[in-house]
């Protein structure tokens, strides 16, 4: 299973001029001290790239520093240990492209605070776009705030020059599913790759019948159920299309260098070829009968919004598998969330072990599609999940997310919305009247663990109006 590595991130740190030499060697210590609180605190977190050469005492010195961090990786940090020359702080910052944060410390004689606000207003005063850390730079406090912005950064960060692969198109009349390239391109840097369904057909018909074997005998041994109804809608010959469509899948993935993807299916698949679902599943996944790889996040419908709103809580959480949803019944305590046939086997059980997640897992003949296949129909495990989507309004964007906990239901409570469909019994403290106002899509996206903070921070950085129900 993919393993959390720390965020990296850039540390700067302005101090006294090179004119005031005196002042600087009379406070050398304090400045000392309170970095190296501040440093002791953020390496439990980050992975953070701070040497010598990053204090700053000059504008030469900044711009120069202002290069590096540029081809650097992670966002950066300007910490004003002491009072400081604001405006060598906000001349370096101006020459910075990469997302900033501003921080210093509360020591009642380092005088950082002064500097602080002075820095802040000199910032201000040239529009510069930055995050203001209240805390102390040397507190857990601060750390956690630091960790929400700087997993909003990155991920904004590594989705552009991302793009979506977008196979198939509109699906079902839904028109939520639907993208605006140049909306999309200026606001998160990411292209879009129309690709006709025939080529999950053509190259399904070219993936070797042995390496179609080899998935076949995972599936049917590994899963917790495989419910043939050989001559109707769901046999081996079916699942052999349903893996062929995987791995031809995974070639378009390769071959057209895409970072996520959404699959049409209905009508054209699911009544001339074969269902999807197993598809969908397996590519969000983080394993398959190859063993492990990197979840791809992967929405039904040729749902565009809904893979990139995947793809952010993906990023976001450093790689977590993802998930599309249907909502398919709301209560004032209770969402009932039911894709219409696939999601990730991972939530299952939500567990490192991969056996244990697809041994939850009933491969069952799908309710709809002429041309037959199996849906992945399952209960979602317990635990607590970040619930979000990105909609369109007026031509801009809004985003709306809350966590809730998931129940683990018997597999019967299914049958009273969908026998087949993969299904989250999800507790919540959501304001039905509001989300039912606000909220703009059938579809939802959740990722495992509280990631709302993060969510706020990518849609400050953003300019994306949000609401946290």
């Amino acid at each position: 299973m993919n393993k959390q590595k720390k965020m990296k991130i850039q540390l700067i740190l302005f101090s006294e001029t090179k004119m005031r030499e005196d002042v600087y060697q009379a406070r050398k210590g304090i400045q000392e001290r309170e970095l190296r609180k501040h440093l002791e605190v953020l390496s439990e977190v980050f992975d953070v790239n701070y040497v010598e050469e990053c204090e700053i005492r000059s504008k030469r010195q900044g711009l120069e520093l202002a290069k590096k961090v540029n081809g650097g990786e992670g966002p950066v940090i300007l910490y004003i240990p002491i009072f400081i020359n604001p405006s060598i702080v906000a001349h370096t910052a101006k020459a910075i492209h990469k997302p900033m944060a501003l921080v210093g410390n509360h020591a009642r004689d380092s005088l950082s605070q002064v500097g602080f606000l002075a820095a802040a207003g000199a910032m201000d005063q040239l529009g510069i776009i930055y995050k203001r850390i209240s805390y102390d730079g040397g507190t857990k406090e601060a750390a956690a705030e630091l960790s929400a912005w700087s997993n909003a950064a990155n991920a904004a960060e590594a989705l552009n020059g991302q793009t979506f692969g977008c196979i198939g198109g509109r699906s079902l009349g839904i028109s939520t599913g639907t993208a605006d390239l140049a909306l999309w391109e200026n606001l998160f840097g990411v292209d879009i790759e129309h690709i006709d369904q025939l080529e999950v057909v053509n190259r399904g018909a070219q993936v070797p019948e042995e390496e179609i074997d080899t998935y076949v005998r995972f599936i049917e041994e590994r899963y917790g159920k495989v419910d043939y109804d050989e001559g109707k809608n769901f046999s081996q010959s079916h699942l052999r299309k349903m893996i062929a469509s995987y791995l031809a899948t995974q070639n378009i993935i390769r071959e057209y260098e895409l970072d996520f993807i959404g699959i049409k299916c209905q009508t054209e698949l699911s009544n001339h070829y074969c269902l999807q679902c197993l598809n969908v599943q397996m590519t969000n996944d983080p394993y398959d009968a190859c063993g492990e790889k990197c979840p791809i996040a992967c929405s039904c419908e040729a749902d565009a919004d809904g893979a990139l709103s995947m793809q952010i809580l993906k990023l976001i959480s450093g790689g977590k598998p993802t998930a599309l949803q249907d909502i398919a019944n709301i209560t004032p305590e209770r969402f009932v969330l039911a894709n219409c046939g696939a999601m990730a086997s991972y939530f299952t059980a939500l567990s490192e072990d991969a056996d244990e997640n697809l041994k939850e897992v009933h491969l069952m003949p799908h309710g709809f599609g002429m041309a037959g296949g199996a849906a992945t129909q399952f209960v979602c495990g317990a635990g607590l999940f970040t619930y979000m989507r990105l909609f369109r309004k007026n031509g801009g964007y809004q985003m709306a997310f809350f966590t809730g906990k998931t129940i683990k239901e018997d597999r019967e409570m299914i049958k009273q919305y969908s026998p087949y469909r993969p299904t989250a019994f999800v507790e919540h403290h959501v304001d039905l009247n509001q989300f039912m106002k606000v909220y703009s899509s059938n579809h939802i996206h959740c990722v495992e663990g509280d990631y709302t903070a993060d969510l706020e921070e990518f849609c400050r950085l953003k300019g994306i109006p949000f609401y946290h129900l």
